[in-house]
């Protein structure tokens, strides 16, 4: 299957690596399952924001077939991104949070994040703290 979009750079590609392996599933480790090293990761890279967009394939999420699609999940009562959005939001997160998670994992190993995916984070978290302080207020 062909997607629409420009194809990724050697960074990006890199990055799906780096997320993909270091991560596993990052629904499956807040489920409680973290990723199990003495195996390939099985996940694909879920794009949050489409594949058009200049920040699209930074903006990516490893999720396995489970948490992905709706239907194909190993474990019984799996909750996909795709086929219920709002619900898989109320229970794991916003997805750039979930970024977040994704960069302190790599950051932690050693691995780099490109500033791409620096950039998303660090504005929303910008974008978050303005409006918390504008509520305080």
């Amino acid at each position: 299957m062909r997607h629409s979009g420009k194809n990724p750079t050697k960074a990006q590609n890199q990055w799906f690596n780096d997320v993909a392996d270091i991560c596993g599933c990052i629904c499956c480790i807040l489920d409680g399952f973290p990723r199990d090293f003495s195996e390939n990761a099985h996940v694909s890279i879920h794009h949050c924001d489409g594949r058009t967009k200049p920040h699209a394939h930074f903006f990516v999420l490893p999720l396995c077939a489970g948490h992905h699609q709706n239907g194909y999940g190993q474990r019984p009562g799996m909750l996909a991104v795709h086929g219920h959005k709002a619900r898989w939001i109320a229970e794991y997160g916003r997805e750039i949070e979930l970024v977040g998670m994704c960069v302190q994992m790599v950051d932690a190993s050693g691995r780099a994040v490109p500033d791409g995916v620096r950039a998303l984070v660090t504005a929303w978290e910008q974008s978050n703290h303005e409006s918390t302080e504008a509520i305080a207020c």
